[in-house]
């Protein structure tokens, strides 16, 4: 099951690894030691040391990128702000605190916007595509990475997209597109070559050996990751250890059971190629597979039992809950139903604890195994049927004492997986909605926006979009303090609610940017529409000198075939057309003013 993991994080990793590598953390000790707790200077050296730590000790990197995010705040310094918020975000979801990491990764974009760095920003959509791909969300996952795609070609940074390719090249590779993913592994390898970075080609180059191997061809895949495994001097550990994690799945599947286990073995064992902790838990994943098929049953037991301990809280949640589905899968196959249901109680209770932000799959998952519970219970009736057959009459009432004790045991563990089930679908509920929620204005965010014209699609419902920009508001943050932003975006999001109908919709989608979608509407009752919202905010109470006012661009469609990238590239036009014309103004989409952008 993680077999897709064993390139998801290296192309961060290996990057972080490298800056650590040039790290002096004593030095960064002593200069913190030696300045006082409020001094801005303290923020860079909190940065460095908290990127050193992201992969060794993610605590730690919790530690140092909290008090550089207060001292940030505290000199509003969006740039740090941005990467500390990022680093918190990767730190937390590394060890499996979702909600956590959700939270800070979707600050450290709106940061990193805020300081419109292309690098910051790419870098920061990135990892949420990595958060999103851990929780195997892949349709958010690939989303994420095109926004850091697009940033990361408008920088100067080429390692940026090299980076991107890569994580592309993770995420197809799950999904079985593994002709395509190799094509954007193959990208990377040419951006490396050519910036000579001879790391980041060998990691994109596991990348492709993993499309190879996956896509069946081992001879290809082990010719690669052999070439990988030569240069040891050359590549991270990082690198090293998951190409032999790699070059051990070629040998499994070939059949060369002892070349596997040796390898497996030293991926589990030494320091060296133990490094990268998801290429670990496939070694025990691969070592146990191993052992089962060789008939070793008993030492694949054991094998899982270590792995579980050994990657709890190291990895990402679902490799140590592939161990946990292996052994309790193994101990019901070998009919040793007391120690699978102590299994998994334990996974439960372990899910419980990490409480993931995306809980449909774990109920798919729970469902699952009350279907195989529930083929057990089946089992089991078919064998007492055949046990009243028997002419041995005290064989078949003890039979029918344990098979009953079976029953009633399974029949308890399905009453809790169904209680597990209900808390979770509750759960997910409320974060859900959460998720579609601006924290500041409490109307939705752009998901919520996207989730609704999604859910329109194909139907016949002519409507408007209305962009809505506030004119001069950084002007306003940097007069009258980002305070009095705030009390501006509240009340504007206050009045529009006031005056939206019960079926339009609203929604905060950028730092001083609200779409109104305005149903059932025509060309002029929009225009109407958007001009009253216009008066009304310009009419607003304020406690400063300087008026408020914003400029909007509204574009008609229909459901029926209306995307919500098309319709807000028109608006966009729109309301680019309305603040050249000196804002506080609306104007609708025409081909007359997209004609005037592209000139």
């Amino acid at each position: 099951m993680i077999k897709w993991l064993l390139t998801l994080l290296l192309p961060l990793v290996a990057a972080s690894h490298i800056l650590a590598s040039e790290v002096n953390v004593d030095s960064l000790k002593a200069t913190l030691i030696e300045l006082s707790l409020n001094d801005a200077a303290r923020i860079e050296p909190l940065v460095e040391l908290a990127n050193f730590y992201l992969y060794l000790n993610p605590k730690k990197t919790v530690h140092y990128a909290t008090q550089a995010l207060a001292l940030s705040k505290r000199h509003n310094n969006i740039f740090n702000k941005a990467k500390t918020l990022r680093l918190l975000g990767q730190a937390e979801m590394y060890q499996g605190l979702n909600q956590e990491a959700f939270a800070h990764l979707n600050q450290a974009i709106e940061s990193a916007n805020a300081s419109e760095n292309f690098h910051l920003i790419s870098v920061a959509n990135r990892a949420m595509g990595v958060f999103y791909e851990l929780l195997i969300d892949h349709e958010n996952a690939i989303k994420y990475y095109i926004e850091a795609l697009k940033f990361a070609k408008l920088g100067d940074k080429k390692e940026d997209l090299a980076m991107v390719f890569n994580n592309l090249g993770n995420v197809l590779n799950s999904q079985n597109d593994h002709i395509n993913a190799a094509k954007y592994f193959e990208q990377s390898i040419d951006i490396n070559t050519e910036l000579n970075d001879i790391e980041m080609k060998m990691n994109a180059s596991v990348g492709l050996s993993v499309s190879f191997l996956k896509s069946g061809k081992l001879l290809k895949a082990q010719s690669l990751l052999e070439k990988v495994i030569s240069k040891p001097s050359l590549i991270s550990d990082f690198t090293f250890s998951e190409a032999s994690v790699n070059l051990a799945h070629v040998y499994k599947l070939s059949k060369e059971f002892s070349s596997a286990k040796s390898l497996y073995k030293f991926v589990i064992n030494d320091e060296k190629g133990s490094a990268y902790p998801p290429a670990v838990a496939a070694a025990y994943l691969g070592l146990g597979e191993i052992l089962i098929q060789t008939n070793q049953i008993k030492e694949a037991v054991d094998i899982y039992q270590k792995g579980i301990i050994e990657v709890k809280d190291k990895i990402s949640v679902e490799s140590e809950m592939a161990l946990y589905e292996n052994l309790a899968k193994l101990e019901l196959s070998q009919g040793n139903f007391e120690a699978a249901a102590t299994i998994q109680s334990e996974y439960i209770e372990r899910r419980n604890q990490i409480q993931p932000l995306m809980q449909e799959g774990i109920v798919q998952k729970l469902e699952n195994q009350l279907q195989m519970e529930r083929d057990y219970i089946k089992l089991q009736n078919q064998l007492l049927i055949s046990e009243r057959e028997s002419r041995h009459s005290s064989l078949y009432l003890f039979a029918v004492i344990v098979f009953s004790l079976i029953s009633l045991v399974l029949f308890l563990i399905l009453m809790l997986r169904k209680q597990v089930i209900s808390r979770l679908e509750a759960t997910n509920i409320t974060l859900k909605k959460a998720s579609e929620t601006d924290p500041l204005t409490g109307i939705g965010n752009r998901r919520f926006l996207e989730n609704k014209i999604n859910s329109f699609k194909g139907k016949d419902i002519q409507m408007a979009f209305l962009l809505l920009d506030i004119d001069h508001f950084k002007d306003i943050n940097d007069n009258f303090g980002h305070d009095a932003g705030d009390v501006i975006l509240v009340a504007i999001a206050d009045t529009i609610k006031r005056l939206c109908r019960k079926d339009d919709l609203l929604a905060r989608i950028g730092g001083e940017e609200f779409v109104i979608l305005n149903m059932n509407s025509n060309e002029e009752s929009a225009y109407l529409f958007a001009e009253r919202v216009r008066v009304c905010v310009e009419g607003l109470a304020r406690s400063f000198e300087a008026t408020v006012t914003t400029s909007i661009g509204v574009a008609l469609g229909n459901m029926k075939k209306a995307s919500y990238d098309d319709l807000y590239k028109q608006a966009d036009i729109a309301l680019y057309s309305a603040k050249d014309q000196g804002r506080n103004k609306v104007l609708l989409y025409s081909k007359q003013n997209a004609l005037r952008m592209i000139k």
